[in-house]
């Protein structure tokens, strides 16, 4: 890609998110007002983040998307390449979805009123107690009939490789007591990468397998599942 198409799309892009952030995240945060629930407001979310893939000449592609389960909430649990891995996941999977996120996201005008007024989850890392309590938050989301998407790795990929899974995804799970459908994103990494707020447009894939329940007393077999799971995610990844 010569230097002059990369410039455009990286100026379009940030155009693109700063234009739909203030006008649909003026409605996510008014249609609030109505429902408490803040699924209209994620539906405006999903909406923004589907935008934000369309108008950039993003094409997602969904494999597998009879695996997602609709008279019940779950747990998806993805790898992470790149911030574009939440457009994808929000605007395609086509499910009323609670995300948990950086606290300082909520802080951004617009983009950060919409995602409270959707009933999304801010976590500060650093802090333990306040961590804890996003536990417990994103638990009660589940029990409201919400899913969540956990990106186990804890962090966006810097070389594009997957990373070791953390046991949070698995805990929650077990108290949850949902069931998990893993999650392989391909692509998203050659649109932005970690670091960077250069955009290059890319096809995205996205491929859904079958859900696996975790029992709430089997420690050990979580960690095994969990291990299991990163194998499904792996062996997709390493097909394309």
């Amino acid at each position: 890609m010569n230097f002059f198409l990369f410039f455009y799309h990286t100026v379009r892009f940030w155009i693109v998110i700063i234009i739909l952030s203030i006008i649909l995240g003026t409605l996510a945060t008014t249609l609030r007002i109505f429902d408490k629930s803040g699924n209209l407001s994620h539906k405006i979310a999903a909406l923004w983040s589907k935008l934000i893939c369309q108008l950039n000449g993003i094409k997602v592609e969904i494999t597998g998307i009879e695996n997602i389960l609709s008279d019940r909430p779950q747990i998806f649990i993805a790898n992470h390449q790149s911030y574009y891995d939440i457009f994808a996941l929000s605007g395609y999977l086509g499910v009323q979805l609670r995300w948990v996120s950086k606290a300082v996201l909520f802080r951004i005008p617009f983009m950060g009123w919409a995602m409270s007024a959707a009933g999304y989850i801010s976590v500060e890392r650093n802090n333990r107690r306040q961590s804890y309590q996003a536990f417990l938050s994103t638990l009660e989301a589940i029990k409201a009939g919400s899913s969540v998407v956990v990106f186990p790795e804890g962090t966006r990929s810097e070389k594009g490789t997957i990373g070791i899974f953390k046991k949070g995804s698995q805990l929650l799970a077990q108290r949850a007591k949902v069931p998990i459908v893993p999650i392989t994103i391909i692509g998203t990494r050659d649109i932005i990468r970690k670091g960077s707020m250069l955009i290059r447009p890319k096809a995205v894939r996205i491929i859904i397998s079958p859900c696996i329940t975790l029992e709430e007393d089997d420690a050990k077999k979580g960690d095994e599942i969990l291990q299991e799971i990163r194998n499904i995610i792996c062996a997709n990844f390493k097909d394309f």
